[in-house]
């Protein structure tokens, strides 16, 4: 007879912890769902946006369809610029016994 009462006893406490994952489980769906809807918002505004910034651009103006030399010396040009608003930057930020005299 105490067989059966041990049985009974590991069935109810297997049954409480399956119930007790089952509703953590659930909570983590609700959980999920309104991460779900949160994120749908969000990329339905960022996808109108990206419609809009779509129309501006046309397939001429993409690097991706334009000359390679062309794209090679536009590319060559601003990383020059860059490089040369970089220098004149850190020369304003050195010290004064690190600028040049001459």
């Amino acid at each position: 007879m105490w067989w059966l009462l041990i049985w009974v006893l590991l069935v109810l406490l297997s049954g409480v912890y399956i119930g007790a994952r089952a509703w953590g489980l659930w909570g983590q769906t609700k959980e999920l769902g309104s991460e779900l809807a949160i994120a749908q918002r969000r990329l339905d505004a960022v996808q109108g946006q990206m419609d809009v910034l779509g129309e501006r651009v046309g397939p001429e103006q993409l690097a991706v369809f334009s000359d390679v030399a062309t794209a090679r010396k536009e590319r060559d040009r601003v990383k020059a610029a860059g490089q040369s608003a970089r220098r004149r930057r850190r020369a304003i930020s050195r010290p004064a016994w690190v600028k040049h005299v001459d």
